[in-house]
């Protein structure tokens, strides 16, 4: 029996005793990966935990896998009803988790219709911004060389969930009742929802009579026949060419670097920019004059009135979950109450989406109005702003506020593992790894001889990397980073 089935830790135990078809059967195939997938890679911090702790005795996940090219509401759907069930079934349901599958299987599948990761994760978590409790895995669509099977990607997500959210956890995956076969592989461990739709009846009644009762493997009624190959809108495009703007910072976004090592870091980092389209640089102004006293959101333009406010997001970056007071700062209650009643202009340092101006003035109190709003980089709506500090490991107030994996909130470049540059910052889908590769080189390049570690980091970015030990330099932190990209990338050069 071939080793891939073997270890596979659900199916392998069943094939041992019921024979090799039986993994077929359930679903099975090779994968192209002449390695074995590391299902117990827990420190690959890629993946949102469950933003609450299990209340009962029985605490699961509900995963779900699939093309999703795109997602429907049929997804959606599936999952609300999996989730009734499970929780009608006496099983705490602490949150769902949606997989995009790996472009490679997407390729064999949907030819030139098919959407790239990037872009499927994005969607996942748009279409999932209305259910707080399903949450986006990045790590088989983005973080594997090629396509897996669906058990690799549960056993994957129950151990990092054991490691990081609660060692009681299991993962029960969710089907539909046309993949009902797919049960077959939980008759030993873990657990499945079987979500029936029209036209599987069949195959469901087929696998409960081989299956008979089972306390882990659940059977509910769906009812929507939706499919994603009837949505999809043609041969995927990429789009115009890419126009990024960057404001040039000083020593100020890196005082521990100094000013010359800065300005090297992004005139390379623009070079690789300027790979996927035009870069536009605007220098880096002063705080402007205004008739009004200014009420700043910019962490490089702090004023006498500042509103240190962040927007949280989950790791990856395709789920925002609100706006908090800045890492480090005041309660944002008390940062609104500092400030006295009258006329002011607001300040931000960008604005894409309009997000953050829009929570601020929803928030401000009676007696504050904003008479008007500037900008520190103003650019065309079809430009998108980079602030350089973002992608460059400890430097000021930089790269995403992210929900840590044990709770914390710290703060991480804008490089994967931990945010996809393609979802943040409109790197081509296709380049995300590969940029976050070069990057993380440019990182251990800059940091080689700073003689600086991940101690002397502030604690928000130190929250992000502690477990890497504190006396750990930084540049080989940016090395290990990206000799694990390398390796997804399929070469193990630095």
């Amino acid at each position: 029996m071939h080793w891939k089935i073997l270890r596979d830790p659900f199916l392998g135990p069943l094939a041992r005793v019921h024979g090799e078809q039986f993994a077929w059967d359930a679903g099975f195939f090779f994968d192209d990966d002449p390695e074995d997938a590391s299902l117990d890679d827990t420190d690959w911090l890629c993946t949102p935990v469950p933003p609450r702790r299990p209340l009962g005795q029985r605490p699961i996940v509900l995963l779900s896998t699939g093309g999703f090219c795109p997602i429907h509401v049929g997804h959606l759907a599936m999952m609300d009803a999996a989730r009734e069930c499970a929780t009608n079934a006496g099983f705490d349901v602490v949150a769902g988790y949606l997989s995009p599958g790996h472009d490679a299987y997407l390729r064999g599948k949907c030819g030139d219709e098919a959407i790239p990761a990037s872009v499927r994760l994005q969607q996942c978590a748009d279409a999932a911004a209305t259910r707080p409790w399903l949450l986006v895995d990045p790590w088989e669509a983005l973080h594997r060389r090629v396509a897996v099977n669906y058990t690799d990607v549960v056993a994957r997500l129950r151990a990092y969930l054991r490691v990081h959210h609660d060692a009681r956890i299991e993962v029960f995956y969710v089907c539909g009742g046309d993949n009902a076969r797919f049960a077959q592989a939980f008759s030993r461990d873990g657990g499945c929802v079987v979500v029936s739709r029209p036209g599987s009846e069949n195959e469901v009644q087929r696998c409960k009579e081989r299956l008979g009762e089972h306390p882990n493997i659940l059977w509910c009624e769906g009812g929507t026949s939706a499919s994603s190959r009837t949505m999809r809108g043609g041969p995927w495009e990429e789009g115009s060419q890419r126009n990024f703007v960057a404001r040039l910072e000083d020593e100020r976004a890196a005082p521990r670097l100094g000013l010359q090592a800065l300005q090297r870091f992004q005139r390379e980092l623009l070079s690789v920019f300027g790979a996927m389209g035009r870069v536009r640089t605007v220098a880096f102004a002063e705080e402007a004059r205004s008739q009004h006293p200014i009420i700043s959101l910019d962490p490089m333009h702090p004023t006498s009135h500042t509103i240190a406010m962040s927007r949280l997001f989950a790791p990856g970056g395709y789920q925002q979950l609100g706006h908090i007071a800045r890492p480090g700062s005041a309660p944002l209650a008390e940062q609104f109450a500092a400030i006295e009643p009258g006329d002011y202009e607001l300040h931000d340092d960008d604005s894409v989406t309009g997000g953050t101006l829009q929570a601020v003035r929803a928030a401000m109190p009676d007696g504050i109005r904003i008479v008007s709003t500037t900008l520190a980089t103003a650019h065309a709506p079809d430009e998108e702003v980079i602030d350089c500090r973002d992608f460059l490991l400890g430097a000021h107030e930089s790269g995403l506020v992210t929900r840590l994996p044990w709770g914390a909130i710290g703060r991480v470049p804008y490089l994967l593992p931990y945010v996809d540059p393609a979802a943040r910052c409109s790197v081509a889908p296709q380049m995300a790894l590969q940029f976050s590769r070069q990057v993380w080189l440019l990182n251990a390049a800059i940091l080689r001889d700073r003689g600086l570690c991940v101690g002397d980091l502030s604690p928000s970015v130190r929250d992000a990397f502690v477990w890497f030990g504190v006396d750990r330099p930084l540049h080989e932190l940016a090395l290990w980073h990206a000799g694990r990209l390398a390796r997804l990338l399929g070469t193990d050069s630095q």
